[in-house]
């Protein structure tokens, strides 16, 4: 007898959850069957139906609330878990690609991909295999420190030189500084264009 793949699904959309579900378990193979062993609105429900189910996949959506499904992968891997993580999501720009490797995924698949795809990426990682992740183009933030992306998350939460200089422990003249080569690295001329890159880049 095959013994299924059990998966649990986190999205925090109970519509495409049961879409997923309909064709994850009904997808034709020669390989394993797929089973959904659960389903979980939020993060929270999503690692404790992890801990609780073991399953062998954990198909993650990112934007969920409670907690981020990048919280929650990182959550998984933090505490050992040997559930895999494939990231389902709408988002695609390198940040998030880097950030779901960062915390643990082994697969990256883009909502609006055939049911085959995201079967396949969650065959492959429940043998223990890297699945797809989308090859982005140059990341301009890729050349910043991470005092930088700090500074550039904040200045995206609308905080002024003296509140961040606060929030991060240094001064407000080192802050503009920041603020500088951020504008120069990232060809931004204003607050309004290094808050647009942030946001589009997944910072804020």
């Amino acid at each position: 007898m095959t013994v299924s793949l059990k998966v649990v699904l986190a999205d925090d959309h109970r519509i495409l959850r049961e879409g997923i579900r309909a064709l994850l378990e009904s997808s034709p193979s020669h390989e394993a069957p797929i089973k959904v062993v659960g389903e979980a609105g939020d993060g929270l429900e999503a690692i404790a139906l992890c801990r609780k189910l073991s399953p062998d996949v954990l198909v993650l959506d990112l934007g969920l609330p409670k907690l981020s499904g990048l919280e929650v992968a990182q959550e998984l891997q933090r505490s050992g878990s040997d559930t895999r993580v494939v990231v389902l999501t709408m988002h695609v720009t390198a940040e998030h690609v880097r950030r779901a490797r960062e915390c643990g995924g082994k697969a990256y698949v883009v909502k609006g991909s055939g049911v085959g795809e995201l079967a396949k990426a969650i065959r492959t990682v429940a043998r223990g295999g890297e699945g797809p992740f989308p090859q982005m183009k140059s990341d301009p933030l890729a050349t910043l420190t991470a005092r930088e992306r700090e500074v550039l998350v904040h200045i995206a939460k609308g905080g002024s030189n003296r509140e961040i200089a606060a929030a991060l422990d240094i001064s407000v003249h080192t802050v503009n500084t920041h603020r500088v080569h951020l504008m120069e690295k990232l060809g931004a001329h204003d607050v309004v264009a290094l808050t647009r890159l942030a946001v589009e880049a997944g910072l804020a």
